[in-house]
């Protein structure tokens, strides 16, 4: 039993050899089965806006998080300088 849904129809578009080439070079390096199939997914993101997601507003909510995630990272950084120094103020007051 195939996951994949059953493919009837087909559509042809030309491409230069040039484009053929750096196609499947690109298939290749990512591990794409085929040009058929990179084209497809290629066709998917572009499709995906009616629903959406569009690539740029992917990219806007990728861009804010990672906005967010280096903020967070900023505050754990300075929650974690407060805790050593309060180590550090505890272990002088010890000595002392």
């Amino acid at each position: 039993m195939s996951l994949t849904p059953s493919r009837t129809k087909v559509v042809y578009f030309r491409v230069s050899e040039a484009e053929f080439e750096r196609y499947m070079a690109f298939c290749r390096s990512q591990g794409v089965r085929s040009i058929s199939d990179l084209a497809r997914s290629g066709l998917e993101i572009l499709v995906a806006e009616e629903r959406g997601y569009t690539l740029n507003g992917l990219t806007e909510r990728v861009t804010a998080l990672s906005g967010l995630i280096a903020g967070l990272s900023g505050t754990i950084q300075g929650l974690t300088e407060i805790v050593s120094n309060k180590k550090l103020d505890a272990s002088l007051e010890k000595g002392a």
